[in-house]
C-alpha cells in the first residue's frame, strides 16, 4: 500500500506523515451536538422537578455541561496536534539539517487548513515544497485521510544544465 501511495504522488514526493480523521473529531459540533442534549434533558427534568424551572438551570444544561465534556476532546486533539507535528519538525531537520526551518504548531494547523505549500531549503538551495492534503476516500462515512507530503522540485533549468556545469567544472583543461 506504500508503494501505491507513492505511486500517486510521483516519484518526486515523499509522504512523511499519514493520519485519520473521523467525522466527529471537530469539539465545535461536539459542544453543539451535547448543548441540544443538554437542552432536552434539562426541558425533561424541569416537568418533574419545579426548582430546575429557572434560566440558571437552562444555562447549566446548554454551556457549563457541554463545556465540561468538551474540553477533554479539545486537550486531546492539542495534543495530538503536538505529537503529529513533532514527527513532521523531525522530518524536516533530518532532511535540511536546519532547525530554522521546523514548524509551529499553529503554522502546521494553518498548512492542513488552507493546503497551502511550505517551501523548505537544503543547505540554502531551494527545491524541496511541505503540503498537506487530503487523500481520496472511497466510503461515504470512512475516515478522512490526510497526508504530509514532501515533494522535490526539479529546478527550471532542469538537470541537463546541471550536469553539463558539472562536467566542465570536471574535466581538465
Amino acid at each position: 500500500m506504500e508503494n501505491s501511495a507513492q505511486d500517486q504522488h510521483g516519484t518526486n514526493s515523499v509522504i512523511v506523515v499519514r493520519w485519520s480523521k473521523k467525522p466527529g473529531d471537530d469539539p465545535a459540533v461536539r459542544f453543539v451536538l451535547l448543548s441540544i442534549i443538554g437542552l432536552i434533558l434539562c426541558l425533561v427534568s424541569m416537568i418533574f422537578m419545579p426548582i430546575l424551572r429557572n434560566f440558571g438551570a437552562i444555562a447549566l444544561f446548554t454551556v457549563i455541561f457541554p463545556a465540561i465534556l468538551t474540553v477533554p476532546a479539545i486537550s486531546s486533539q492539542r495534543s495530538y496536534l503536538r505529537g503529529l507535528t513533532k514527527r513532521v519538525n523531525d522530518t524536516i531537520v533530518e532532511v535540511t539539517g536546519n532547525r530554522g526551518d521546523q514548524l509551529s504548531v499553529r503554522h502546521f494547523r494553518q498548512l492542513v487548513r488552507s493546503g497551502e505549500q511550505h517551501a523548505l531549503t537544503v543547505d540554502g538551495v531551494p527545491g524541496l515544497k511541505l503540503h498537506v492534503e487530503r487523500a481520496p476516500i472511497l466510503e461515504k462515512n470512512a475516515a478522512g485521510k490526510w497526508l504530509v507530503v514532501m515533494t522535490a522540485i526539479p529546478p527550471e533549468s532542469g538537470t541537463a544544465s546541471f550536469d553539463r556545469l558539472l562536467s566542465a567544472a570536471i574535466s581538465p583543461r
